[in-house]
């Protein structure tokens, strides 16, 4: 829900993104990851040298980080035609303390992100959140997680979503997200289990006088996860996974958009020799809505990552998902996203990392018949000054493809530079 800036330096592979396939339930990894040193990405890898060191406090280590974003964005609105277009000022922070025991961990974290343009300011945008996790180790790989966090973020104005409800400024919501995660280890058998609840508040926009009631379209979401995974052999897994989830509006007038979805998939996650690694799950998905109108959405359900290490240089990795999204939109209920990115990330030097990434996102609505289709490319290097300076730039374009309110494609491009220093 972030906007699309400039091309960041990215933890790992995009899966965790685009594969949240229920709002409700940040999807957990039912295979254990590779430990490996040969088989880390080049984004992911450890570099003692480099890596903030962070403050000691006895048991704990505090962790901070705080970044200047000065950017152009050329098509504001995301719109055809003559768009407006600004110089912004974007800012970040971050702090976070854990701990470093050798058993169990407790930690806290918050951060914030705002922007600010120099001309059209009722698109500035502020976000934070905060929250706090705890875990209990039961033996070896085995535990109980538990996690708060309070959210306020927003929706962007150039998502097809927001455009199609008529509203012209970003969207703010305020979230709050409890979850809690158990993970059993019996020899070759991992199991993993989930309950995750998370409210969801849109607040009222007003344009010239007119308000739009978002506030209707607030829900809560519950959802349950559990998974499995066999070790066939050392780094390949058979993996299965259930997840439901229960959705309901606060609204009485939207209480026909309350559904429930049974999704089913079944998978495998395998390591060639650290070189290839993948993982892929492919099953069913079916979403059931409380108003008799309304007919069922169903259709497969799919998740796939890959990654290709042809050195410790370079890293390419591919990322696919298929989800079911709530709309904001009052006619629309929900949407079938399709999501695909691949990523190239090479280490010109120990401390520069050049970034480059294509991604498509399509949007499929169910009642309205609305779709679209938006194409991203970026582009930037890293430059890891030294443990508390890194400067990065980057070069963004997004292209709407295809939309079918014809006469709504666009292009837009994003530059922005970044500077961040760490404790």
């Amino acid at each position: 829900m972030r906007p699309a800036s400039s091309l960041g330096p990215a933890p790992g592979l995009a899966l965790a993104l685009l594969a949240a396939t229920l709002p409700g339930a940040a999807p957990a990894q039912t295979a254990p990851p590779r430990l490996d040193p040969q088989a880390m990405t080049v984004a992911g890898r450890p570099r003692p040298e480099l890596d903030p060191l962070g403050v000691r406090l006895g048991g704990f280590r505090l962790d901070g980080m705080a970044e200047l974003r000065p950017g152009y964005d050329s098509n504001l609105l995301g719109q055809s035609g003559r768009a407006p277009e600004s110089g912004y000022g974007g800012t970040a922070g971050a702090l976070s303390l854990g701990s470093n025991w050798t058993q169990h961990a407790v930690g806290a974290s918050a951060q914030v992100a705002s922007q600010h343009y120099l001309r059209h300011r009722a698109l500035d945008w502020h976000d934070w959140s905060a929250g706090t996790q705890g875990r209990w180790d039961l033996g070896f790989g085995s535990s109980v997680e538990a996690r708060y966090r309070h959210h306020r973020e927003h929706l962007d104005v150039y998502s097809y979503d927001v455009q199609g409800a008529g509203i012209a400024r970003p969207v703010p919501f305020t979230s709050d997200e409890l979850q809690v995660t158990t993970v059993a280890r019996m020899n070759r058998y991992r199991l993993i289990s989930g309950a995750t609840y998370r409210t969801y508040r849109y607040e009222d926009l007003r344009e010239g006088g007119v308000v739009t009631p978002l506030s209707r379209q607030s829900f809560n979401a519950a959802a349950g996860q559990l998974g499995g995974s066999y070790e066939v052999a050392p780094g390949r897994h058979a993996t299965a996974t259930l997840r439901l989830q229960d959705i309901t509006h606060l609204d009485s007038s939207a209480r026909a958009r309350d559904s429930l979805t049974a999704e089913a998939l079944l998978g495998v996650q395998y390591d060639f020799d650290g070189v290839w690694q993948g993982r892929a799950a492919f099953g069913w998905r079916r979403r059931d809505y409380q108003g008799a109108t309304l007919r069922p959405l169903s259709g497969p359900a799919a998740e796939l990552a890959l990654t290709w290490l042809p050195s410790g240089m370079t890293t390419v990795s591919l990322s696919l998902a298929r989800t079911v999204e709530e709309s904001i939109q009052p006619n629309a209920v929900s949407y079938t996203r399709s999501l695909g990115q691949l990523r190239v990330d090479h280490e010109w030097r120990r401390n520069v990392i050049l970034s480059a990434e294509a991604g498509l996102d399509n949007r499929d609505y169910q009642v309205t018949r609305q779709n679209a289709t938006d194409l991203r490319l970026g582009i930037g290097p890293r430059w890891m000054v030294n443990r508390r300076l890194t400067l990065s730039a980057g070069y963004t374009h997004i292209q709407r493809l295809w939309s079918s309110t014809r006469g709504t494609e666009f292009g837009r491009h994003l530059v922005e530079m970044r500077l961040r220093a760490a404790l």
